[in-house]
């Protein structure tokens, strides 16, 4: 759209604004050089009786100033205007929400309307819409809920040209599940400009009867949003030989944190329909969920530079690239001119690692007269990268000045699972974004080889100081239980804090018992409520014993170092675990572990036998899934990684908790630290008929980025990870079927691996976190 077109536009607009009264023959001649599918708008504009509706419509009459449109989510769980949607998505790595008292297309359009919704690739946002005329209502009992819904939607972009201005998408409204009341399948074109956006689309809804309106958005629709100000944006939507009219305020960048964003507006409708009231409010926020804040004492942060000369820069948040391979290059060896670093200095650094809160810190000298340090991270549990970058950046500070080959492991429960070597000078210079000619490291991962041969023929002058074992570690996180979107409420919950208590034994070795206690829960999960056997109640409910280890299979092959870095036998790892897990099962269970290579795919799998404590034979209830009296899971599973999008493929089968039997497919996609996972379950157990689900997991780290270093006696730290899903009956009847897909409650493989994030291609793609942590 040129310039003059634009203006007469504007002019079209304001000549129907004059006429807000009467009718006048000439308002259509006005309109000429406007589209056909627009001139239904404007008539409404100019016979509509309240000039208060005019609002939006005049924003664009304002458009003097430049200014992008931001993009909002909307009641019917899509990004757009407010009842029809544009060719925009969620920005990658977004999470947006949105709370309309409006649910259009329903009977009774008088109600909640809350969406949650998530960029989950570019150009894909996938997000959940619940819709209920009253929130806490029983449907089953008089007078009724009238309308209560949970649905899923999707929507998929693609730009059209190599300005961005021309994009295309589609997508669907309230799928899946036994009632949809506002089904909808569409497809948009977008045309935007600095201050303006135009779309139209088409779109077929389903499920519409003389009772129930459906969907608004159905058949030809358009819309146009204009945004003279960066805090204001107007708009006017056309769909279904209906229209409507709107305006946000935008909350100035200065008043949330960095990339978040927030809006209110109102939106009013121009003609008598059945679709929606007169007027109603929305308001909604996004979050950016891949930003990484400092931690304590960090320096600032620079543009990202190459680990190794001539290595391509590593990405910004979020990747798009795949950063090259390392090469192979060895530490070189120091001048012979230069004095060796002395037992004080190795003392220095090794109060400072303890410090900073590593401990079992060893360090030595290397047969060439450089550096050892092996240390163990129990502090920085959003992401072991954190720990390695603040030894790196201990090192540099230290030793920075001198020409010294370095070697450091990194373990988790004394496990060693990544290494780096290179060369002090050339590492400071690299933290510090110098340019570098040398190598300023090389890393390592399990899969690429043994890791303690890193440390073959070191003479150690420090031997685990700060041991884990004298410490004990006390965990405090949350228990959540929900019911969301059923008939007997919107949103039921049962809350809890639990608190474990760890204490590391030996290597690889660790004794767990863990209290849960009640802290609030709706009527609906109390002691008298629909939910009562589900509510969280006070007990232990898990008292552990752990081991695990790397399994030596290429010591008992006879392998070759050659041989056992090509199959990456020294990646492989069992965990044994006995005692009491979910409350009241007692038992044993075993865990095997291989991630070769580059980490691009991992294998695992798991056994146990399990008896519950006071069993009591439930009274059957068609369609739940009880707990047995003895469980024996067994499960496999393979994950495949997509590091150029940080996206994990994963698939479990075999039989879970409940003997029920089945597979999980699910893809998680990592922001940073936090996860955003989508799957499917199909299980059964007979004679109960299968069941299949459909799911989302937000799961991300609790507390600070750094938690307390750990003292003489206790340390105390938050949630690695916290996660809590939703999901929904598919197929079928939406009845609520708890209790299928159930795994074992036990600390597993990914827990000491950094949440499944220990492979040679993950540490290597995000090198500009281990430098910023090292500042």
């Amino acid at each position: 759209m040129k310039a003059p077109e634009i203006r007469n536009w504007i002019h079209s607009a304001i000549v129907a604004l004059s006429l807000q009264r009467s009718y006048h023959p000439d308002v259509t001649k006005s309109l000429s050089s406007t589209s056909k599918m627009v001139q239904p708008v404007w008539t409404y504009l100019a016979v509509s009786r309240y000039p208060l509706r005019f609002a939006a419509a005049a924003v664009l009459a304002l458009a003097s100033s430049a200014h992008a449109v931001d993009t909002t989510l909307v009641q019917a769980g899509f990004t757009g205007v407010g009842i029809t949607p544009n060719a925009r998505v969620l920005r990658w790595g977004t999470l947006g929400l949105a709370y309309d008292n409006q649910l259009p297309g329903f009977p009774n359009p008088k109600g909640h309307n809350l969406v949650a919704g998530i960029g989950l690739f570019p150009g894909l946002e996938i997000s959940g819409r619940i819709a209920s005329n009253d929130l806490n209502s029983n449907c089953f009992a008089p007078p009724g809920c009238q309308a209560r819904d949970l649905s899923a939607n999707a929507k998929i972009a693609l730009p059209l040209d190599a300005n961005g201005k021309w994009h295309i998408a589609g997508g669907a409204t309230d799928a899946g599940g036994e009632i949809n009341f506002v089904n909808t399948v569409y497809g948009v074109l977008t045309y935007s400009t600095d201050f303006f956006d135009a779309s139209a689309g088409a779109a077929k809804r389903r499920n519409t009867t003389r009772a129930r309106p459906g969907s608004p958005l159905n058949g030809v629709f358009g819309n146009v949003v204009a945004q003279p100000l960066p805090w204001l944006q107007g708009h006017l939507e056309y769909s279904d030989n209906n229209a409507w009219a709107g305006a946000k305020l935008l909350a100035p960048t200065g008043w949330l944190p960095q990339g978040w964003n927030a809006f209110a507006g109102v939106n009013f409708r121009l003609n008598d329909n059945r679709h929606t009231e007169k007027s109603w409010a929305t308001v909604g926020l996004t979050i950016p969920l891949y930003a990484v804040p400092r931690l304590p004492d960090a320096g600032p942060k620079a543009e990202p530079i190459a680990l190794l000369p001539n290595q391509a820069a590593e990405p910004s948040y979020p990747a798009t690239v795949l950063p090259p391979v390392l090469q192979q290059l060895a530490p070189p060896a120091p001048p012979a001119s230069q004095a060796p670093p002395s037992e004080e200095d190795f003392r220095v650094l090794a109060i400072a690692l303890e410090e900073k809160g590593l401990e079992d810190i060893s360090v030595g000298r290397l047969p060439d007269g450089g550096i050892a340090v092996r240390a163990n991270n129990a502090t920085y549990n959003w992401n072991a990268l954190d720990a390695m970058g603040v030894a790196l950046g201990l090192i540099s500070r230290q030793f920075g000045s001198s020409s010294l080959s370095y070697r450091i492991v990194l373990t988790q429960r004394q496990l060693p699972f990544v290494g780096v070597t290179g060369q002090t000078n050339c590492l400071k210079d690299w933290i510090d974004g110098r340019a570098t000619t040398c190598t300023a490291g090389q890393l390592f991962s399990a899969g690429s080889g043994d890791l303690d041969e890193l440390h073959s023929g070191v003479t150690w002058t420090i031997r685990e100081q700060a041991g884990s074992w004298k410490t004990v570690r006390v965990g405090l996180s949350p228990v959540l239980r929900t019911a969301v979107a059923t008939e007997v409420g919107v949103f039921d919950y049962s809350l809890g804090l639990r608190a474990a208590f760890q204490l590391p034994l030996w290597q690889g070795a660790v004794g767990e018992i863990r209290q849960v206690v009640p802290v609030a829960n709706s009527s609906n999960f109390s002691d008298t409520g629909i939910y009562s056997g589900r509510r969280i109640r006070s007990r232990i409910d898990r008292a552990l014993f752990s081991q695990a280890v790397r399994v030596p299979i290429g010591m008992w092959t006879g392998a070759s170092p050659a041989q056992a870095t090509k199959w990456g036998l020294s990646s492989v790892v069992a965990q044994v675990h006995a005692g009491r897990i979910n409350d009241y099962y007692d038992g044993a269970m075993g865990e095997l572990r291989w991630e070769p290579g580059e980490g691009r795919y991992r294998i695992a799998a798991q056994a146990g036998w399990f008896t519950m404590a006071d069993y009591h034979q439930p009274v059957k209830r068609a369609g739940v899934l009880y707990e047995p009296k003895v469980a024996t899971p067994i499960l496999a599973s393979y994950r495949y990684s997509l590091m150029r999008t940080r996206t994990d493929f994963e698939a479990t089968g075999g039989r879970f908790m409940n003997r029920d039997t089945g597979v999980q497919l699910g893809m998680t996609q990592w922001f940073s630290d936090v996860a955003v996972s989508v799957y499917y379950r199909h299980t059964t157990l007979d004679p109960i008929p299968a069941r299949q689900f459909v799911g989302v997991t937000l799961s991300l780290p609790l507390g600070p980025r750094k938690d307390m270093s750990p003292g003489k006696l206790v340390q105390v730290t938050g949630t690695p990870r916290f996660g809590h899903s939703l999901e929904t009956v598919v197929g079928r009847s939406n009845l609520v079927s708890p209790g299928y897909g159930v795994l074992p409650d036990v600390p597993d493989l990914d827990s000491i691996h950094n949440s499944d994030r220990a492979s040679l291609l993950y540490f290597e793609d995000n090198m500009r976190r281990i430098r910023d942590a090292a500042r």
